[in-house]
């Protein structure tokens, strides 16, 4: 399929659920610099960060998502974490995936922390407004030190009652209605710290006026590590119960399937 054709035909043929992707940035995702800081610990700049995502951020992209007739349900889940924090797994169906968590949804004064592609780092203003507004670039496979460095920011994030977003799936597939399966091993920081995992799914529903559908996010139950069970038991034991929970909240709402997906063996 050429570049863009599927948004004229509406159809994605797919061949690969874990690594197709079809949101066509086109960006280049380079290695994270060694010694990369990912925790915000400088007070002056804390100040200044906080002001920039609560003062600003928040506000104008909230307002943004209204706009786009974003509607939350399950936002009482959260009180079963009792001011903890947590990690977030969502489906990714759109690039703005991550603006509307960071301001909306989880309007409740704490900050959400986002795992994502190195992309940013190759846009120099981009990426210090990025990491003000708490994203982590995931380094790669082989680069140890920054991977140590990325976990245990994280678990300094959480200790501190903050959120960790992760998109599992990794790529983005727009407006895919089902979850797709993804590793286990995407679950290693919330065993490894035992920490709740809070699963998010963002579904599609039929718009009122024009053509693309709207998004309704759905929170569900938070789902704690055993703590008598080791890192191992427990990445399993979430990775099981929240793809599980994940799709019984995607497949318990009728959506309104804007773009068709075909796996390219049932092409006729």
């Amino acid at each position: 399929m050429k570049k863009n054709e599927w948004k004229k035909t509406r159809t994605i043929y797919w061949s690969d659920e874990v690594n197709d992707d079809f949101d066509e940035v086109g960006l280049s995702r380079p290695s994270v610099p060694e010694g990369y800081k990912y925790k915000r610990t400088n007070p002056i700049n804390n100040f200044f960060s906080a002001i920039l995502y609560h003062g600003i951020a928040k506000p104008v992209l909230g307002f943004y998502c209204l706009c786009k007739g974003i509607k939350v349900k399950g936002k009482r889940n959260l009180k079963a974490l009792k001011g903890k924090g947590a990690y977030i797994y969502s489906n990714h169906t759109a690039i703005s995936d991550v603006l509307k968590f960071q301001s909306f949804v989880f309007f409740v004064g704490r900050r959400v922390n986002i795992l994502g592609y190195s992309d940013s780092l190759t846009m120099p203003i981009v990426r210090n407004i990025e990491r003000a507004l708490g994203y982590l670039p995931v380094p790669l496979k082989k680069d140890l030190k920054n991977l140590i460095a990325l976990s245990d920011a994280c678990d300094f994030y959480i200790k501190k009652r903050q959120y960790v977003l992760i998109y599992p799936e990794a790529h983005i597939w727009p407006y895919y209605t089902k979850i797709r399966n993804f590793p286990e091993g995407s679950f290693n920081y919330p065993a490894r710290h035992m920490s709740p995992v809070v699963p998010a799914v963002t579904t599609w529903r039929k718009p009122l006026i024009g053509k693309k559908p709207k998004q309704t996010i759905y929170i569900g139950e938070p789902i704690f590590p055993i703590e008598d069970r080791d890192a191992n038991w427990n990445r399993e034991y979430l990775h099981k119960e929240t793809l599980e929970a994940m799709k019984k909240m995607a497949n318990e709402v009728n959506q309104y399937e804007y773009i068709k997906y075909i796996k390219k063996e049932s092409k006729e």
